[in-house]
């Protein structure tokens, strides 16, 4: 009798294991292609010199060196401080707000489900049209309010050089509320009530209990928001391409947007026109990575513990 149990025991098992087998091997075959093959691949043609004419190629460093001194030009100087700057205004403006719509949600206050609708929408709408009825209202009918309601005369914020980045960031700040109040009210909603029964008890209540009982609970989900932001530093372009195309101006160019508009323009040189970005990209990855991994530290070190 005991074989007999251990012999269907194992037989379980292999048929478990059999199973996980099939079930995960379609998603490691897309890792192992779509990143790993392409990633690896992308490493290598930054160590060459593509020549398009005999279709061959030598390896060289020079990618790197080059890259390296154009990441020194003004002009790239001015997109890494708008990245930077992106990254900044998202964690003082979008988080913050973003945690006090989920808490007002959360709390079930007065329309907070048309509130959450409301939030959600632009994330729903393709960005394409959510661009298009912002430029609308930003050149057309908001000037038109100010000289209407107000007398005053003023240009389109998208047209105004000193307006220009501002009002690109509240589009994105606006965006993107959706998708964080989802994940958010959603953490919250695991809460259980009995914690905060208990602090409403002990008399935390409002922006009390939100601060030393909510917070901490949420802080991992909030946490994965600050790690990932600091990770795509240097590949957000804040929605520039749906406003300008190829065209947007040096003021406002971010380098993920600088990045996309390179690669899109480099395809009609094949392989050697991605030599150079890809050197830069890999530069980039060695800025981008100590940073994640240094916000990663400072998080669990400084962060609320859920305990």
């Amino acid at each position: 009798m005991a074989i007999r149990k251990k012999r269907k025991g194992l037989q379980n098992n292999r048929n478990d294991l059999i199973f996980y087998c099939i079930i995960m091997a379609w998603p490691v075959l897309q890792f192992a292609v779509f990143y790993i093959g392409v990633n690896f691949n992308s490493i290598l043609i930054a160590f060459q010199d593509i020549d398009i004419v005999t279709n061959s190629y030598s390896w060289t460093a020079k990618h790197f060196v080059n890259g390296f001194e154009k990441m020194l030009s003004p002009t790239q100087l001015t997109m890494a401080k708008n990245s930077i700057l992106a990254y900044l205004i998202t964690i003082c403006t979008s988080i913050p707000l973003g945690l006090l719509f989920s808490y007002y949600i959360y709390k079930a206050m007065p329309g907070a489900g048309i509130f959450r609708v409301i939030l959600f929408m632009p994330s729903i709408v393709s960005s394409i049209i959510m661009v298009s009825m912002f430029r609308f209202f930003t050149t057309d009918a908001f000037p038109a309010m100010m000289r209407d309601f107000f007398d005053i005369t003023m240009k389109a914020p998208l047209d105004d050089k000193s307006t220009r980045f501002g009002t690109v960031m509240f589009y994105n700040i606006w965006v993107g509320f959706g998708t964080a109040v989802l994940m958010y009210s959603n953490k919250m909603s695991t809460i259980d009530p009995a914690i905060s029964e208990a602090a409403s008890i002990e008399g935390a209540k409002g922006f009390s209990e939100f601060w030393y009982i909510t917070l901490p609970l949420v802080f991992p989900t909030l946490s994965i928001f600050l790690i990932t932001g600091m990770a795509g530093l240097f590949t957000n372009q804040i929605n520039l391409f749906s406003f300008y195309g190829v065209s947007a101006p040096e003021s406002v160019q971010t380098f993920g947007y600088w990045l996309f508009r390179e690669a899109k323009r480099a395809t009609k040189d094949g392989l050697a026109g991605y030599s150079e970005l890809s050197a830069i990209g890999l530069l980039l990855t060695f800025i981008a990575v100590p940073l994640t991994l240094g916000m990663r530290m400072l998080i669990e070190k400084l962060g609320p513990s859920e305990d």
